[in-house]
């Protein structure tokens, strides 16, 4: 079974840790789920509605989104330990620092 865990810990409201492609998103619960590309897309990618575009500035996190909603905009990460680390390191910063 799929799961999507709710990342709290980056200052966004709609990011999410899954196993796997969604099914649907959690946040609005859409079936309009594109795999995610970076940077500038060509003509066709723009009107393609199976991508998510990501636009040409990457997230502040060690790898770059799977997945992404095109309806409400919410992002997926695949759940790997490097990405689980990211998170624990950025949630002990801002510990220290609030």
């Amino acid at each position: 079974m799929a799961y999507a865990d709710k990342i709290e810990n980056l200052g966004e409201s709609d990011w999410y840790l899954i196993d796997r492609k969604p099914y649907r998103c959690p946040s609005c619960n859409s079936r309009n789920i594109g795999k995610a590309i970076l940077g500038y897309p060509s003509e066709e990618d723009f009107f393609n509605e199976s991508l998510y575009i990501i636009g040409c500035i990457p997230d502040p996190t060690p790898v770059q989104c799977k997945f992404g909603c095109n309806d409400c905009n919410s992002k997926f990460w695949k759940d790997t330990p490097r990405m689980r680390k990211h998170l624990k390191e950025v949630d002990e910063f801002y510990k220290i620092h609030s």
